[in-house]
C-alpha cells in the first residue's frame, strides 16, 4: 500500500514538473514584435523644388489621434463594426509621433523653408504644421488584406488660428501577403508620397505669398 501512495505521488509530482516546463517554454516561446515607420525622402518630382528656401521657421506639431489608434498594438479590423488589437505585434512608437517626426525630417531634407522641426525653445516659428490621424489600421478579411492611412493635415500661422491650407486623405493600399514588416512598410509609402503631395501644395502657396509681398512694396 505504501508502495502505491509513493509510486502515485511521484507520478503526480512528475506530471506537475512536466506541465510547468511546458507551460514556462510555451510563454518564452511567445515574444513581442516591434514595427517601425520609416523611409528616407527621395527627391524625384522637380517641382517639389525651390531655387532658395522661403525664410520662414516651421514647427510640425504632434498630430492628433482618436482613442481607438492611440496605442502600440497595432490595430486590426476584420469588418465595419469588430477591430481588435494585437497582443504581441506592436508600434516601436505610437503612431502619432512618428509620422509628426518623419513629416518634420521629409520637409526639411527638400530645404524648403529655413527650417522645419518638431520644437522651437529659443524662438518662435512664423507657421505650424498639425493635423489629425483619423484612422491608421490593418484590414484583414478571407477576401481582402490591405493597409489603411487616413490623415488631414493643415498649415496655420504660428499667431492665428486660420487654417491657411490642408490636405486630405484616406488611402487603402492591399497587401499581396499577410506580413506585418510589409504593413509597416505600405504605411510608410503612404505617408511618404502623401507628404509629397503636401508639399506640392505648400510651395505654389508660398511663392504666391513672396509674390504679394512684393507687388506690396512696388
Amino acid at each position: 500500500m505504501r508502495f502505491i501512495l509513493k509510486s502515485k505521488v511521484r507520478l503526480s509530482l512528475l506530471f506537475f514538473l512536466i506541465s510547468l516546463n511546458y507551460f514556462s517554454c510555451t510563454t518564452r516561446s511567445i515574444q513581442r514584435e516591434y514595427y517601425l515607420l520609416d523611409y528616407r525622402p527621395i527627391l524625384r518630382d522637380s517641382t517639389l523644388t525651390v531655387q532658395q528656401p522661403f525664410p520662414y521657421k516651421v514647427h510640425v506639431q504632434t498630430m492628433k489621434i482618436p482613442r481607438t489608434f492611440d496605442r502600440v498594438g497595432i490595430v486590426v479590423r476584420y469588418s465595419t463594426h469588430q477591430l481588435d488589437y494585437y497582443r504581441y505585434k506592436l508600434w516601436a512608437i505610437r503612431p502619432q509621433i512618428i509620422i509628426s517626426d518623419l513629416i518634420a525630417r521629409h520637409i526639411s531634407n527638400y530645404q524648403i523653408f529655413q527650417s522645419c522641426q518638431r520644437e522651437f525653445l529659443d524662438e518662435r516659428p512664423d507657421y505650424e504644421i498639425i493635423g489629425v490621424i483619423d484612422a491608421i489600421e490593418i484590414f484583414d478579411s478571407q477576401a481582402y488584406t490591405a493597409a489603411h492611412l487616413a490623415m488631414k493635415l493643415y498649415l496655420r500661422s504660428h499667431d492665428g488660428y486660420d487654417i491657411l491650407m490642408s490636405h486630405e486623405f484616406d488611402r487603402e493600399e492591399q497587401m499581396p501577403v499577410f506580413r506585418m514588416e510589409l504593413f509597416a512598410k505600405k504605411i510608410s509609402d503612404i505617408v511618404r508620397e502623401e507628404v509629397d503631395g503636401f508639399i506640392k501644395k505648400l510651395i505654389p502657396f508660398f511663392e504666391k505669398q513672396q509674390q504679394s509681398a512684393a507687388d506690396q512694396q512696388m
